[in-house]
C-alpha cells in the first residue's frame, strides 16, 4: 500500500517532491514492515473487525497485551495460566486448612459439647416435667380422697343428727303416750284407748 501511494505521487509530482514526501512520512511515523501470509492477514482482518478495530490498532493492542501479561502466544492451552491458578488455588486451600485447624475444629468441638449439654438439659427438664405431672396427679388423688372423706363426714354427721332427732321425737312421743295413758285410768272406755293407740302408731310411722 505504501509503495502504491509512492508510485501515484511520483506520477503526479516530480521525483524531488516524492523524495521529500517519503522522508517526511518516514520521519513522522517511523514505520516498520512485517510480512505474513494472506491467510494470516485474513484472520487478522476478521478478528480486528470483530473487535471494531483496524488491523493496525488491533496489532498494537495485541502486542501491548502480550508485553504486559508476559504470556507466551505459543501456549494455546494456557498452561502457564493454569499453573498460576493452581498455585493460587493450593495457597487458598492451605489457608483454609490452617483456618480449619485453628478455628473450625475448636468450634466443632465446642458445638459438640454444647449439644451434649443441651441433650442432658432436655433429659433433666423432661424428668422434672414427668415428676411434676406425677406430683400433680398425686395431689389430684389426694384432693379427691379428701373430698370423699368430707362427704363421708357430712353423711355421718347428718346420720347422727337425724338419729338424735329421731330419738328426741320418739322420746317426746313416749312421754305423750305415758301421760295420756295415765290420764285414761282403769275406768276409761276401750274406744279412747284404741284412739290413743292409733294416734301413737301414726306418729311412729311419721318419724
Amino acid at each position: 500500500m505504501f509503495f502504491l501511494i509512492l508510485k501515484i505521487v511520483c506520477y503526479y509530482c516530480s521525483i524531488e517532491a516524492a523524495k521529500w514526501w517519503f522522508h517526511f512520512v518516514m520521519s513522522e511515523e517511523k514505520v516498520k514492515t512485517i510480512r505474513f501470509s494472506v491467510k494470516t492477514d485474513e484472520k487478522l482482518q476478521a478478528i480486528a473487525l470483530k473487535c471494531g478495530l483496524t488491523k493496525l490498532d488491533f496489532f498494537r493492542y495485541m502486542v501491548e497485551y502480550f508485553y504486559r501479561s508476559k504470556k507466551d502466544p505459543r501456549d494455546l492451552s494456557d498452561e502457564l495460566l493454569k499453573t498460576e491458578l493452581q498455585k493460587k488455588t493450593n495457597s487458598i486451600i492451605s489457608i483454609i486448612r490452617a483456618q480449619e485447624q485453628d478455628l473450625f475444629i475448636p468450634v466443632k468441638k465446642d458445638t459438640e459439647k454444647l449439644l451434649a449439654t443441651s441433650v442432658k438439659l432436655v433429659e433433666l427438664i423432661s424428668h422434672v416435667v414427668k415428676h411434676n405431672q406425677e406430683q400433680r396427679d398425686a395431689c389430684q388423688n389426694q384432693i379427691r380422697g379428701i373430698g370423699w372423706l368430707v362427704e363421708s363426714f357430712k353423711k355421718t354427721d347428718r346420720a347422727r343428727y337425724e338419729t338424735a332427732l329421731l330419738k328426741s321425737r320418739f322420746q317426746e312421743l313416749m312421754e305423750y303416750y305415758i301421760k295420756a295413758r295415765d290420764q285414761l285410768g282403769v275406768l276409761s272406755k276401750q274406744a279412747d284407748k284404741d284412739s290413743l293407740n292409733k294416734h301413737i302408731r301414726e306418729q311412729v310411722k311419721n318419724l
